[in-house]
């Protein structure tokens, strides 16, 4: 059986945007897929070692609410997607000066993810 291949695209870094890419990428991962994972200008702070998840406006019992019942943080989903395979990228952003990774990840113009979305069984943005 030939392997799938899995674009996610994190677009976001609040916490109820940063989830979605991260439980799909896991998800896919675990079933043997290939994963691409991207970041964009808005969701890259999701790499960064000072990320601190914070939901948007009105939501901000979901922190309790994931703390209530032992939800992973995205640091720690982030790091499982990695363990599994996922190959991390940003998109269209110079970040050599500032964030201080958690994970390496390729820096790749949006051409270069869109080809590869093009090409993948599945691809999703959040």
């Amino acid at each position: 059986m030939e392997k799938k291949k899995v674009v996610v695209m994190a677009l976001h870094d609040q916490l109820e945007s940063a989830y979605p890419p991260l439980n799909v990428a896991v998800g896919a991962a675990s079933s043997g897929a290939d994963v691409i994972l991207a970041f964009s200008r808005r969701g890259v702070n999701i790499l960064d070692k000072r990320y601190v998840s914070v939901p948007s406006e009105d939501l901000e019992y979901l922190s309790n609410a994931l703390n209530d019942f032992g939800v992973s943080s995205v640091h720690d989903l982030l790091g499982i997607a990695v363990e599994m395979g996922a190959q991390l990228y940003v998109v269209d952003l110079d970040v050599n000066d500032r964030f201080d990774f958690i994970h390496p990840a390729e820096q790749v113009p949006i051409k270069w993810l869109l080809n590869e979305a093009a090409s993948a069984d599945l691809f999703m943005h959040f």
